[in-house]
């Protein structure tokens, strides 16, 4: 079960991973969520791979993989 920042962090990515190719920056993130830090958004991005949703490699910019996509719906209303 995702809270609701980190479904709204999932769909944001899923999205922007779909119409962009690549995962955004955290500074892209942060903004998009309006969110203040970007270790809040590394919290975030912690625990949807903890949980599945996504796979990170590490010391990589935009090295993020979306492995569980939201529901269609979803990402057309964000």
């Amino acid at each position: 079960m995702l809270t609701a920042r980190q479904n709204d962090c999932w769909v944001f990515l899923a999205k922007y991973i779909e119409e962009h190719g690549y995962a955004p920056s955290f500074e892209e993130m942060a903004e998009a969520l309006n969110v203040a830090s970007k270790s809040n958004i590394h919290r975030l991005l912690d625990a949807l791979e903890e949980r599945g949703f996504i796979r990170r490699l590490r010391h990589r910019s935009r090295a993020i993989e979306v492995l569980r996509m939201p529901p269609r719906e979803r990402i057309e209303r964000a």
